[in-house]
């Protein structure tokens, strides 16, 4: 589809003052729909879900876009919202099934305990002191993410809590793949060394 060559932060802005609402977000729909779409795939949801998560993505970003204060932010935003789509459809899941979600930070191999720390999930018979113990590493995690510097925070957050690819990493941030790649080299050697108490290995 080819598209108006527009400024994606001039139809947020236009959006947010009330001046073409409809087409300015139809504009910005059509731009960011196959990433999301690709998002949800990833998670393994068969192709209709996938469109009906994306859907409702779409719908959060224009019920909040006018509270959105950093408009040169809004993919990450976008992203942040897919993500918190995916975690409400888990958390209801497991409250139906009595399971909750367990997360890792390895993202190689082919066993459970080497699955994205986006993408894995409590076996549904996991007693309650495994998933404690699965949330305090998301914790720590997620207190280590806190100390990296700004570019590569951000990197590592994108990459193991949003489980974007290194391509996606470098259009969201304005940076190429290789400086992605270094930037999540060294959190992956600075995170090995806060955390080796909680993980045996670290693969962002």
């Amino acid at each position: 589809m080819n598209l108006p060559d527009q400024d994606p932060v001039e139809v947020i802005r236009e959006i947010k003052q009330g001046l073409n609402v409809e087409a300015n977000f139809r504009w910005l729909f059509d731009r960011h729909y196959a990433q999301i779409l690709r998002f949800f795939r990833r998670k393994g949801f068969e192709p209709e879900a996938c469109r009906d998560l994306t859907q409702d993505t779409f719908v959060s970003v224009y019920k909040g876009l006018k509270d959105l204060r950093q408009e040169e932010q809004f993919e990450s935003w976008l992203f942040a919202i897919a993500h918190n789509v995916w975690c409400s459809l888990i958390e209801n899941r497991a409250a139906q099934k009595r399971s909750a979600t367990v997360l890792s930070l390895d993202g190689a191999g082919d066993n459970d305990d080497q699955l994205p720390i986006a993408a894995r999930l409590a076996d549904p018979g996991a007693d309650p002191l495994t998933v404690a113990l699965e949330k305090e590493k998301l914790e720590k995690l997620r207190e280590a993410l806190v100390h990296l510097p700004q570019q590569m925070r951000h990197c590592a957050q994108l990459r193991v809590v949003h489980d974007l690819s290194y391509a996606e990493i470098a259009a969201v941030m304005g940076i190429s793949v290789n400086t992605v790649k270094a930037h999540l080299h060294q959190a992956q050697k600075a995170l090995r060394t806060q955390l080796s108490s909680y993980f045996e290995e670290i693969i962002v």
